[in-house]
This record gives C-alpha cells, structure tokens and sequence, in this order.
C-alpha cells in the first residue's frame, strides 16, 4: 500500500501536470489570437521567397516579404513554433544582407543573393543555403 507521502508526492505531481496543462493550453490559444491579425494583412504583403531549412532534424520553413516599407522574416519551426522578425536590409556586393531589426549578439544574419537564395552567415562566412521550397 502506498504510504501518505508517496500519496500527497502523487498528488502534488498531478496538479503541477494539469497546471503545466493549461499554461500549455493558454500559450496555444494565446498563440492563434497572435496570428490571427496576420491573415487580414496577407492580402498586403509581397512574398520574396520560401525556403525550408533542411539541415539534419530542423524542418523549418522560411517566409521572407515586404509589406509597406518593412522586410519581414517568418519562420514556422518544425515543432510548431513560430516566429515572425522585422529585418533591416543593407544591399551589398553580394546580396541583399538582412539583419533582424531587434539585433543578434552573435552577428548572424541572412543573406539574400540576386539568384533569390537564402544564406545563413556569420561575421566570418556564410555557413548554409537554405532549400527553395
């Protein structure tokens, strides 16, 4: 028979499971209201390119647009999370260099080249060519 303690330790495990639960739940639903305002602005943007990023165990897919003024970035991760980021954009020699608008401690950035692949680099190379999708 299970001791009192192994019953309350049962106990406290289960509502910390159903508490993680609805903050599942909430971060979900919370999520679907986020994205929601995006499918009224579809009409208004000008997509630049989808790619996937196929590298071993990543799958994510990759949306760069502009609308208006502004380049976005948007990426739906292969666990289902997304991200969408304002880019700032600087044309080089070797492309279009797209930096995220909120900054990257480690001076990663995308680069855009004239042929519309997606570029992965760094402050010293660019690393991966993202797969056109």
């Amino acid at each position: 028979m299970d001791s009192m303690a192994e019953v309350i330790q049962d106990e406290c495990s289960q509502t910390e499971s159903r508490e993680l639960l609805e903050v599942i739940k909430m971060s979900v639903v919370e999520k679907r209201q986020r994205l929601s305002w995006q499918e009224k602005d579809v009409v208004s943007r000008e997509v630049v390119g989808r790619w996937i990023d196929d590298r071993h165990c990543v799958g994510d897919k990759i949306t760069l647009y502009r609308q208006g003024q502004k380049i976005f970035l948007e990426t739906w991760y292969s666990d289902g999370c997304h991200s969408l980021d304002e880019m700032m954009s600087t044309q080089t020699e070797d492309g279009l260099k797209l930096e995220d608008k909120g900054g990257n401690i480690f001076g990663e950035y995308f680069l855009l080249s004239a042929e519309n692949h997606l570029r992965f680099c760094n402050s010293s190379e660019c690393f991966y060519t993202a797969k056109a999708a």
